[in-house]
């Protein structure tokens, strides 16, 4: 097969989306003789881009970058665009990476501790941003919150990069984001990483605590990135390219960008990644029917 391959990202340039698009593609491609195109349909907290796959021909030439607001998101719209579990076929999970709580140097705070004192001696004033409702950074935020007893205010930004545009400057005072993004920026001096979301430290990072030693026991959250196809694509085209994305994950020049990234890089199968989803749509499902004056 050589028609090209679409290759669909959800959020902007700065996102984890994108960037875990841009390190896999050409390998993808290389892999199954076929170019691939990259392209961003961001907008409405990823939903273009899933109803644009949900909707492509079900030939395997059209695929989307899955992330937790693909997913996720879906449970917070009053009315349900896309069926995560019935719309798409899982076709692989291949990095799994934490996030990072960063503020704003302009904030004065210099552990998560300290970070939950100001926020309780300044009740609702202290701005948390995400890029989407539902996405991994969100639900963060809304756990943290909840873990700690205070409010941080949620701001949505369409652009990650403009994002931390605002946190450098200091117009918001957190973010819970990216390590592959936010790292480069604290190491220029640009911003202040407090911790990392996942109950181990990151190898990229590994003098960063994690929220559960530094303030929070219990706490952890995880992004995970993997690709999904309309839900018709026969199982034979499935299995094809779930060997084709193993293979190139495999390949020296991915995996190291991936692990340089603060990424662990994985290979699931696709009923695999299908049971990590079912599991994913459960837990979510019940911490925000149980916490839904937490999302308002």
């Amino acid at each position: 097969m050589n028609e090209d391959l679409h290759l669909l990202v959800g959020f902007s340039e700065g996102s984890a989306s994108n960037i875990v698009a841009q390190m896999i593609g050409p390998a993808l491609g290389k892999a199954l003789d076929q170019t691939v195109r990259i392209e961003r349909i961001p907008g409405e907290n990823g939903a273009l881009c899933a109803e644009r796959v949900a909707r492509a021909a079900p030939d395997g030439r059209t695929l989307a970058i899955a992330i937790q607001a693909n997913i996720i998101g879906s449970l917070l719209h009053a009315k349900q665009r896309y069926d995560p579990l019935v719309d798409f076929a899982p076709v692989a999970l291949f990095a799994k990476s934490p996030l990072v709580l960063a503020v704003s140097n302009t904030l004065g705070v210099a552990s998560v501790a300290d970070l939950i004192a100001l926020a309780r001696s300044r009740p609702g004033q202290l701005t948390y941003a995400a890029s989407a409702l539902g996405g991994a950074p969100h639900l963060a935020g809304v756990l943290f919150n909840l873990m700690a007893d205070i409010r941080l205010r949620l701001c949505v930004y369409a652009e990650t990069n403009a994002l931390y545009a605002d946190l450098v400057e200091g117009r918001i005072a957190a973010t819970f984001n990216n390590i592959m993004s936010a790292l480069p920026l604290a190491r220029a001096g640009k911003l202040r990483i407090l911790a990392v979301t996942a109950v181990e430290r990151s190898p990229k990072a590994p003098d960063v605590c994690t929220i559960d030693e530094a303030a929070l026991p219990g706490y952890e959250i995880m992004n995970s990135i993997g690709l999904v196809a309309p839900a018709a694509t026969p199982a034979a085209i499935i299995a094809r390219i779930n060997a084709a994305v193993a293979q190139a994950v495999s390949t020296p020049e991915v995996r190291l960008s991936l692990l340089a990234s603060g990424m662990e890089p994985v290979v699931a199968s696709p009923g695999v990644f299908a049971a990590h989803l079912r599991a994913e749509m459960e837990r979510w499902s019940k911490f925000i029917n149980a916490n839904r004056a937490a999302f308002d």
